[in-house]
């Protein structure tokens, strides 16, 4: 007998078989589960900070309320700023994706009682209660920003980037847009009871879309050990970032890389109204440019998922800090509102390609083990840093030109497109692998 002939082996086709990690259909399905819960818990984390920075403001303005007490909401920021200090309690006590509804049950609950205490106009207990909001809107993005660098790989982060940051946005139109719109119709109670109601769904979304990564919880620092080693692991979370390769050219870049850019953003609205810009213009114009930096997003988080980070954070860099002098142009010539229109479309798309690469950065600077506390760590050092440029652009505006302002906007941006060429453009482990070598 004759050894049999092999069969003709079969042609070559992309079809999915067994040796393949995941079926197309899988990875579609989990591709679209992803940007259903990146778009919601966002949106969730959007929600309430229009709620306390915008909502508040104009409630505020439309009862009447001194021009003080409205400057008051800044002091909002504050938990933001100082969440760094409890943000490893979220990570060493329960799971992230638990804390996230939670705390979204919990403001939105909040919400109502704010919406009752409404009824007392411009009081004390009215001012308790946006101070409570504003720690519990500060511990959801603990766990909420934490959540999101836990349940995607590097990838994944840069892909949602703009989705994350597109959601975050739409979430502040539906605030101080529809929500205020409400108000003015309905009633103040009525359009803070919206917002609670919306924060409610958006839980119970989140409850049940959710995925449900693995713990990266380190063992020292589990809740069921003794509390000195919790209290090792509270305080590991800051010492794992504080040790990272190049850390103060890290921290540096942090509080540079947007400095010009707020300076010249909290101010726009003042100089729009100098060179001739009404409010409904003004209005108008907010939705545009709310659009315009949404896309910019999106399209910055698509490029940095495909390029990789290494390759566009210095362009990126470069992008939104060149459209400065945009603003400059406009001071100068101060030119009709049908103008004004396409130079504050292009710094706002360009302004949100270069916040999504921030984003991404950010990200990649936290340990997979204490994801919560370092990004909280990174977010306080940025909104510290936004919080007092924003503080100090007002007598500086006031007291220069507009063109010699928006000129020391560029020049406080020069320091971070200086450090964007040596900061560490790959994830916090490689860095650390390669330092260790």
């Amino acid at each position: 007998m004759g050894k049999k002939l092999a069969a003709p082996p079969r042609p070559l086709d992309h079809r999915w078989t067994v040796a393949d990690a995941t079926p197309p259909s899988t990875t579609k399905s989990k591709s679209r589960k992803n940007l259903l819960w990146t778009s919601t818990t966002y949106f969730g984390e959007g929600l309430p900070w229009s709620f306390l920075h915008q909502m508040a403001l104009e409630f505020l303005v439309a009862i009447g309320a001194s021009n003080t007490a409205g400057a008051m909401t800044s002091a909002l920021h504050l938990g933001t700023s100082l969440k760094f200090i409890w943000s490893p309690i979220v990570d060493l006590f329960g799971r992230l994706r638990t804390w996230v509804w939670m705390m979204q049950i919990i403001l939105g609950l909040g919400m109502f009682a704010v919406a009752s205490l409404s009824s007392h106009g411009n009081s004390l207990p009215l001012w308790v209660g946006l101070g409570a909001l504003a720690v519990l809107l500060a511990t959801h993005d603990i766990a909420c920003d934490g959540f999101y660098l836990q349940a995607l790989d590097r990838h994944g982060q840069a892909l949602y980037a703009g989705t994350r940051i597109g959601a975050f946005q739409i979430a502040k139109i539906v605030g101080s847009s529809f929500l205020v719109v409400l108000a003015a119709r309905r009633g103040w109670q009525v359009g803070f009871g919206a917002a609670g109601v919306l924060m409610l769904v958006i839980a119970a979304t989140n409850r049940l879309v959710m995925p449900h990564p693995i713990e990266h919880h380190r063992r020292e620092a589990r809740p069921q050990a003794g509390a000195g080693a919790k209290l090792r692991g509270f305080g590991e979370a800051y010492r794992t970032f504080l040790t990272q390769p190049n850390a103060a050219l890290v921290l540096s870049f942090l509080v540079f890389y947007r400095v010009g850019d707020i300076m010249m953003f909290g101010q726009s609205k003042f100089f729009l109204r100098d060179i001739g810009v009404d409010t409904a213009h003004r209005g108008f114009l907010n939705g545009l440019s709310i659009t315009s930096s949404i896309v910019g997003a999106m399209v910055g988080g698509a490029i940095i998922s495909r390029k990789g980070l290494a390759r566009c954070l210095t362009p990126m860099a470069f992008l939104q800090n060149l459209a400065i002098p945009l603003y400059l142009g406009l001071a100068i010539l101060k030119p009709r509102f049908s103008a004004v229109v396409p130079v504050v479309l292009v710094e706002q798309f360009v302004a949100g390609v270069g916040a999504t690469a921030f984003a991404v950065f950010q990200m990649q600077r936290c340990r997979a083990d204490f994801s919560a506390a370092h990004f909280a760590f990174i977010t306080a050092i940025v909104g510290g840093v936004a919080t007092l440029s924003g503080v100090l652009a007002g007598p500086l505006a006031s007291r220069t030109s507009w063109p010699v302002f928006f000129a020391i906007c560029f020049v406080a941006s020069v320091p971070s497109l200086v450090m964007v060429f040596f900061v560490q453009k790959t994830p916090i482990e490689a860095a650390t692998a390669a330092a260790a070598q």
